[in-house]
């Protein structure tokens, strides 16, 4: 039988065995520890792979004089050592899912990663999936995922909700039910209901849907690309009409209403200057804004080589001059949050080991019930790892897992930055060179420039106020 704990996982480390007179001896590499090894702990390291592998796995392979408390106690003692490691992340419930609620979309933008399985007569791509709304009675089944293992998060709390797409707001009446179906059974578990967020192309905003979002407290991103000649060159509606006028509408909408204005805008050869869309959502009232570097699915003359990823960074240090120049003139500006995001994170010295929670934390769930890595890998059955109906696989968790672990990127293991990037995002990776564990060489450049420039604005905003430094990071999070 197999210990409690059949969920974790461990690895072996790099070590070295010898025997003396019927005696086995080893040393440790990563602690340099010397010792004689009894011969039960001999057989558990012997049947520990050099990759991370189930315990239930393990023990499969053990002998059967080994009880489970003696088990237990071996591989304290090894990992103590340094002989072996141990990996819980996978075993962690999702604590936030992105719901296609959508698979296709009212709009064509150029780059979209969704795009290919196009249907000729629907806008928007469908990810490899089938064009389709995801049912309410999926929604409720994702809920009821968050509630059951609330218990099982640090925190108890339910979780998080990302209402995605496609475009979500095709699916109105199913937004609806999921937030009122996770309210009233939060409340049959004694919790707090699960926090909410949308993603939307913002065209179909309007007086109920602002209703909704004031009701369940539904944060709201839109997507839109900083200036109305990017946005209409990169995001047409179907049939080649431009969107901005439509956006211009919702955005004006939310901040009639007060809803905070935050902006997903994707970078392509058409926006590369940063500070023209910074200086026009500064103008309609924008409040933050991330910027996303297009990639995959039809990219085209639009995708960012060599020459403009260098223009990139120079843009980007004109919005750290832009952002220092305004905190000590005390006036109001548009918060980057590529910057500030790395800004907290360099302060409280986080060593990223994963680029993103992908997998982890996060998970993204298909009209059809797949759980998926992400958004960004959603119909993909590489990167699928178990059914809402089935629960996760947990050996295919733990495979994507390590294989998106810092320490699996043999390239990144002499970059100085790898700590603060995590190894880059594992779909460019993927989109770029096939392994979700190889770097994208360019955006390796461009991050690396992006953590100077931050480390540069972090010093100059903490010289000239350091109360204001410490609120800067805290709103960052």
């Amino acid at each position: 039988m197999p210990p409690k704990q059949w969920n974790l996982a461990y690895k072996a480390l790099d070590h070295n065995l010898f025997c003396k007179h019927n005696k086995t001896y080893g040393f440790a590499v990563s602690t340099g520890e010397v010792c004689e090894l009894p011969q039960k702990h001999n057989a558990v390291l012997s049947a520990i792979p050099s990759i991370f592998t189930l315990l239930e796995d393990i023990v499969a392979d053990l002998p059967h004089t080994i009880e489970e408390n003696e088990l237990a106690e071996i591989l304290r003692d090894l990992k103590e050592t340094g002989f072996i490691d141990s990996f819980d992340e996978h075993i962690h419930p999702i604590s936030s899912i992105n719901l296609f609620l959508s698979t296709f979309c009212n709009l064509n933008c150029v780059y979209c990663y969704g795009g290919e399985g196009r249907a000729s007569d629907l806008a928007g791509g469908s990810y490899g999936m089938k064009q389709e709304l995801m049912s309410l009675e999926m929604g409720k089944k994702a809920v009821d995922y968050l509630l059951k293992t609330s218990v099982l998060r640090s925190d108890h709390s339910s979780g998080g909700i990302n209402f995605f797409g496609g475009e979500p707001l095709l699916n109105m009446e199913v937004l609806r039910g999921v937030c009122e179906y996770a309210e009233e059974q939060s409340y049959k578990f004694g919790l707090q209901p699960p926090s909410y967020s949308i993603t939307t192309n913002g065209l179909l905003i309007d007086e109920a849907f602002i209703s909704l979002c004031k009701k369940h407290h539904i944060s709201v991103q839109v997507s839109f690309d900083g200036t109305p000649e990017a946005q209409n060159t990169m995001r047409p509606k179907s049939g080649g009409q431009p969107s901005y006028p439509e956006l211009e509408q919702a955005l004006q909408l939310l901040k009639k209403h007060h809803l905070p204005i935050r902006i997903r805008a994707t970078i392509s050869t058409k926006n590369i200057a940063l500070m023209d869309s910074i200086e026009h959502l500064e103008s309609i009232g924008v409040d933050q804004v991330h910027y996303a570097i297009a990639i995959g699915q039809d990219t085209g003359l639009y995708a960012l080589d060599e020459k403009d990823v260098d223009m990139l960074t120079d843009a980007f240090e004109k919005v750290a001059e832009y952002t220092i120049e305004r905190i000590k003139t005390a006036k109001r500006f548009v918060r980057c949050n590529n910057l500030f995001a790395m800004m907290g994170q360099l302060q409280k010295k986080n060593i990223k080991k994963y680029a993103c929670g992908a997998g982890i934390g996060l998970a993204s769930l298909s009209p059809e019930g797949e759980f998926h890595v992400c958004h960004r890998f959603a119909g993909m059955t590489d990167f699928s790892f178990g059914h809402i109906d089935n629960g996760i696989d947990f050996r295919r968790r733990l495979q994507l897992i390590e294989l998106m672990n810092i320490k699996s990127h043999k390239e990144c293991a002499t970059c100085w930055a790898k700590n603060i990037c995590g190894g880059e995002c594992h779909y460019s990776n993927y989109d770029t060179t096939g392994h979700i564990e190889i770097p994208n060489h360019q955006m390796c450049k461009f991050h690396q420039s992006l953590a100077r420039t931050t480390i540069y604005m972090s010093s100059e905003i903490r010289q000239f106020d350091e109360e204001m430094y410490f609120k800067c990071i805290e709103q960052g999070r």
